[in-house]
């Protein structure tokens, strides 16, 4: 049963490369935690600042009761 609360996202959208703070808030985790359990998820942009793709992200968050 699909969740009628999301919208369906295109591909381009969930191949976008979102902050560690965005990709916090979409996955319900937080931000160390993202760190140190998914780190081959993780996108390096520089030397300092990491990201994640969205459809990661989502993928991450697990179905909701």
């Amino acid at each position: 049963m699909p969740n009628d609360k999301l919208p369906l996202l295109t591909p381009v959208e969930l191949n976008r490369i979102v902050t560690l703070d965005e990709a916090s808030r979409l996955s319900s985790l937080s931000k160390d935690t993202l760190r140190d359990r998914f780190r081959d998820k993780l996108v390096h942009l520089s030397d300092r600042r990491m990201g994640m793709r969205v459809g990661d992200a989502l993928m991450l968050n697990g179905p909701r009761t």
